[in-house]
């Protein structure tokens, strides 16, 4: 792990904490995800009134995606400073990706809530 160079705000928080930059984004990535569980675990805010709606949860999920997508290929596969020719190449399956969402998700909006009882476990969709 001694390979990533140093400097910024990485160089601050390995001077100031003593722990290096793949610590940190580790402790991210991990708030980030109860940050995701717990926008699909709650149906309201507690101790609000607020209720999560399924477009919330949504937005919730692709934004916290992207942000630990970027912690993930910037840190631990060491594109952060790398020329942007192995980003482009690391991105490349994004694009199939959203190939499939605009297929599947886009040109038919029933097709995820629609799918066959044996592609989904026993949820009421309804209640969201």
């Amino acid at each position: 792990m001694g390979e990533h160079a140093t400097k910024g705000i990485e160089k601050w928080l390995l001077d100031k904490t003593g722990k290096d930059i793949y610590f940190w984004n580790f402790l991210v990535l991990m708030f980030f995800t109860l940050f995701e569980v717990g926008a699909v675990f709650f149906e309201k805010i507690p101790g609000t009134e607020i209720v999560i709606t399924r477009l919330m949860v949504w937005a919730v999920l692709i934004g916290v995606g992207i942000i630990k997508g970027y912690g993930i290929a910037a840190y631990f596969m060491h594109l952060r400073g790398d020329p942007r020719i192995y980003t482009r190449t690391a991105l490349f399956p994004v694009l199939f990706v959203l190939l499939m969402l605009w297929g599947i998700g886009l040109s038919n909006p029933e097709a995820v809530t629609e799918l066959p009882s044996w592609c989904t476990p026993d949820w009421d969709y309804a209640t969201r």
